[in-house]
């Protein structure tokens, strides 16, 4: 199996991962010493049980007194009643810790994870990070709040019962020492190549979620230059490797299963034989032997239930591995963004590029060689197929890179806009105030009406002023056309002499398309404007367009320019307009089957 070959954020080795972990518990020091005493007295108390058993078959083969054996079989009892009871109260312990723990790796996570600059999660694919957060945090979680107390449990299980074993005797010990090698061997090849197969995993359900989202946002642009079915067979390859990542789990799992079965029919057979040699030497009594079987039973079910936990394990230790990648790589990026360059001063362009290249360090991915103008005052569209290197442009431009070489000249700072919806805690007011915070409520009320967004004008009324009996002063629910019609309006507020809007509208549903459209256009009046479309209808209300294709400009000029000459756009436009005719085409054909009826429908104006 191959590994992904798209970067993506790092991974942090085992001993780092150890030391983090160590450093959340020596934060809570006195709780986890409790559940190591509590976990200890609740295993030592479970082997009272296969004792007091065994103590009865003696009693029972010797022909003691009823007593005697109603004796040892309410020590049984209490033994098993105790355990119970002490294991609970030590669960109950550990799964407090483990929720403090995870709140505090997930707080630090998060954290860390808006603290990543921008280009770091441009260099690679945005759903790795998206994949830890969520995925990751969540199989972390699953096993520290639902495996952790079954493993922790089963572990001291484990210890003691061997331990309780070999003084019990040694040579039974011995003899159930002959299903060691056959956990050994089948753990330890499964700990070696599961470790791989699991992180394949998580990688490859990053790579699928990063082609799903790659082909779901864009996926108006990939329509327009015919580049769906590619994307789409895209996201078949990347659910097919996801699959068999998944599948060859399930098979490094099962060989293990073998070698454990294996180990258990081993061991409890020789602990048999060799107790009936040493009964009929005289050397053990049958209910000796009777405790050390049913000691050695007693670990089916904690090997068992550490050989299910693997899984879970394997998947958090990866997961924690990926969540301390984050961490570390936020504590080692650099806190301060790339800034534009300025390549000398320009009066007639605003922005001003010059063989530009950016590339991204680890999958070299970007722009190369980009010269292009945007005159002041006016509009310029880039398009292109996913990754053609049209936002990266508009990146570097609104200062999240630096450019590897050429120059850069933009006349105001630009004020960026992108496809991600975000309505911050507060008021509207609260959420305008933050591209202006001394706009009046005059002024916000006129920024809203401009947008369109006259229904946020009664979200401006100050609350001590609001009359609440009144139904116009209602809250209104916020979906995402709302929400980028508030973004703009914040924008206008903001008045900034240069505006990106990168795929402003794909995240739009259809029913506040054209009311966000329009809001834009009112955005862009007299202002400097570079426009990322995924649409090209948008592309064609610009002033003029350039067409990106692997990180280059293959065409620039107006729309009416790049629809006279031979070229994608042409070719994208025209597929395009057939496309949206194709419903009139229907239309005109279904009249006219209908008109060879012979008594035809009048026609209507």
């Amino acid at each position: 199996m191959t590994s992904a070959t798209t970067a993506r954020l790092p991974v942090a080795e085992a001993a780092r991962v150890r030391a983090v972990v160590a450093t959340l518990l020596r934060r809570h020091r006195g709780r986890t010493a409790a559940v190591v005493v509590l976990f200890l007295a609740a295993s030592a108390l479970g082997v009272v049980l296969p004792t007091s058993l065994g103590r009865v078959v003696d009693a029972i083969t010797s022909e003691a007194g009823p007593s005697v054996v109603a004796g040892w079989v309410a020590g049984a009892a209490v033994g098993a009643v105790a355990a119970v009871v002490v294991m609970l109260w030590a669960v109950r312990v550990l799964t407090g810790l483990v929720q403090d723990l995870l709140a505090e790796l997930r707080e630090e996570v998060f954290a860390s994870a808006m603290r990543l600059p921008v280009r770091t999660i441009d260099d690679g694919e945005s759903a790795d990070l998206l994949s830890r957060v969520t995925g990751d945090v969540d199989a972390v979680a699953e096993a520290g709040g639902g495996v952790a107390p079954t493993l922790l449990s089963a572990g001291f299980a484990i210890g003691v019962s061997v331990i309780a074993l070999a003084a019990l005797d040694p040579w039974l010990a011995l003899a159930g020492l002959a299903a060691a090698p056959c956990y050994v061997i089948g753990t330890r090849a499964f700990l070696r190549r599961s470790r791989i197969v699991f992180r394949e995993v998580r990688t490859r359900e990053a790579s699928r979620s990063q082609a799903v989202l790659d082909t779901v946002h864009g996926a108006e642009t990939l329509t327009a230059f015919a580049a769906a079915d590619h994307a789409i067979e895209r996201v078949g390859e990347r659910a097919a490797a996801s699959i068999d990542a998944q599948i060859e789990g399930v098979r490094v799992a099962n060989r293990l299963f073998r070698w454990i079965n294996g180990g258990e029919l081993v061991g409890l057979s020789a602990i048999l034989a060799t107790g009936f040699l040493l009964h009929a030497q005289g050397a053990v009594t049958v209910g000796l032997v009777t405790t050390a079987a049913l000691l050695f039973h007693r670990l089916f079910g904690p090997v068992g239930q550490v050989i299910f936990g693997l899984d879970d394990i394997q998947r958090a230790t990866v997961g924690l591995a990926r969540l301390v990648g984050v961490i570390d790589l936020a504590s080692a990026s650099s806190p301060s963004a790339g800034s534009p360059t300025d390549g000398g001063s320009g009066d007639a362009a605003a922005i001003r590029v010059r063989d530009l290249t950016f590339r991204y360090p680890t999958t070299g991915r970007g722009i190369v060689g980009v010269t292009l103008d945007v005159p002041r005052g006016t509009t310029t569209a880039l398009v292109g197929t996913s990754g053609s290197g049209k936002s990266t442009l508009a990146r570097v431009v609104a200062g999240h890179h630096a450019p590897t070489s050429g120059s850069l000249h933009v006349a105001d700072t630009p004020y960026s806009l992108s496809q991600e919806l975000h309505h911050f805690r507060g008021s509207i007011a609260d959420n305008l105030r933050l591209g202006a915070p001394d706009a009046s409520q005059e002024e916000m009320v006129a920024a809203v009406h401009t947008v369109g967004a006259a229904w946020a004008v009664a979200g401006l009324v100050d609350g001590p002023t609001r009359d609440p009996t009144d139904a116009v002063d209602a809250p209104v629910p916020l979906d995402e056309g709302r929400i980028q019609q508030l973004a703009l309006a914040r924008a206008l507020l903001a008045d900034p002499a240069v505006v990106i809007l990168d795929e402003a509208t794909a995240d739009v549903g259809l029913h506040h398309r054209a009311a966000v459209e329009a809001a834009m256009l009112r955005l862009r009046a007299d202002r400097t404007t570079l426009l990322i479309a995924h649409r090209l209808e948008q592309a064609a209300t610009a002033d003029r367009i350039a067409v990106f294709s692997d990180g280059r400009i293959i065409a620039h000029g107006t729309h009416d320019d790049l629809l006279a000459a031979p070229g994608a756009y042409r070719d994208s436009w025209l597929a395009h307009r057939q496309h949206v005719a194709e419903p009139a085409d229907t239309t005109e054909s279904t009249e006219s089957t209908e008109s060879t009826d012979p008594t035809p429908e009048p026609e209507h104006p």
